[in-house]
């Protein structure tokens, strides 16, 4: 009997349908962003098994997903994904940490950049006729603080060095050896906000991060600082970030990340002018599709098959 995969990313790959047809599995596309409870439970019915993306796994739809095993999210994040009615059911999680690392790395990178440089504003001055050079700063000359130096972040860091930046950190867990390479300075969070010229964001979403920078914090960055966010929208809370913008009392902020997805087209924040918003596409390259697309599938057919995955959550 065919192993029921229910694919939700319009971007699976040919090489990763063939190893998944190579395996006895069949696939269903079904792109559940944003359903309803209701939709979503029904979708996973008869399904043994989830290429999932962004979508909402509650205790719920565990409930009516008798048939389900696995969930294999394309991406380290798992924020959508209920672990302990996961695991009560008996569904293993599993995750691609790594895969996106580099274009994430890479595309906060170009932030930071645009930032320092004030590149957006410049390009849209001269297509609308104005001549307007603006005097930037060098990355080289900046301190860049990184909150989160995992995957991601250490990632960041490396291209930041590269780049001839101070760079300091804070991370629950201290890499002294990782440090020590790259000449990093690890610090507790407030003291990092006050010091950095940029501060970058690369944390997993959890009870613990959710709403971390909050308006007092904020109020420590320099009037200088910039904000970037490529990790997760709530990491932020929107509205004291929306305050703090209109008072200037940071530079600006640069985010491809929202407390929905999409974002709501009137959000504020996308509309300030010292703000440069992107449409959540900082993982988005071929290269990590790639990578994304044949993690989760060996993982998925590892569980279902009754073997071990290589990158299980729960």
């Amino acid at each position: 009997m065919a192993h029921r995969v229910l694919n939700t990313q319009e971007y699976l790959t040919n090489e990763a349908r063939d190893y998944l047809l190579a395996h006895d599995c069949e696939i269903i596309f079904n792109d559940l962003l944003n359903a309803p409870e209701d939709e979503t439970c029904a979708a996973l019915a008869d399904i043994d098994a989830t290429i999932a993306g962004g979508e909402f796994y509650t205790p719920r739809v565990f409930e009516a997903a008798t048939r389900l095993k696995c969930i294999s999210r394309t991406g380290a994040g798992y924020d959508r994904v209920d672990l302990d009615a996961a695991t009560k059911h008996g569904v293993r999680v599993t995750n691609t940490p790594g895969a996106t690392s580099p274009a994430v790395a890479e595309f906060a990178l170009g932030l930071i950049l645009s930032v320092l440089r004030c590149i957006p504003p410049m390009v849209m001055d001269l297509k609308q006729g104005r001549w307007n050079p603006v005097r930037g700063t060098e990355l080289a000359a900046s301190t860049l603080g990184v909150v989160g130096a995992g995957s991601i972040g250490k990632y960041v860091i490396r291209l930041a060095r590269g780049f001839g930046a101070r760079v300091i950190a804070c991370d629950p867990y201290e890499d002294a050896e990782f440090a020590g390479k790259w000449q990093v300075t690890y610090m507790p969070l407030d003291d990092l906000l006050s010091e950095a010229d940029v501060v970058t964001l690369h944390t997993l979403l959890s009870d613990e991060t959710r709403g971390l920078i909050d308006e007092r914090r904020l109020r420590l960055m320099k009037k200088t600082a910039y904000l970037v966010n490529t990790s997760r929208g709530p990491v932020v809370k929107t509205d004291d970030l929306v305050s703090v913008l209109k008072d200037r009392a940071i530079a600006g902020c640069a985010t491809d990340v929202y407390d929905t997805f999409p974002v709501d087209p009137a959000e504020p924040l996308i509309h300030l002018d010292n703000v440069i918003p992107t449409p959540s596409t900082a993982y988005n390259t071929q290269d990590a599709v790639n990578r994304m697309c044949h993690a989760a599938v060996r993982d998925l057919v590892a569980v279902v098959t009754g073997g071990t995955p290589k990158h299980p959550v729960n």
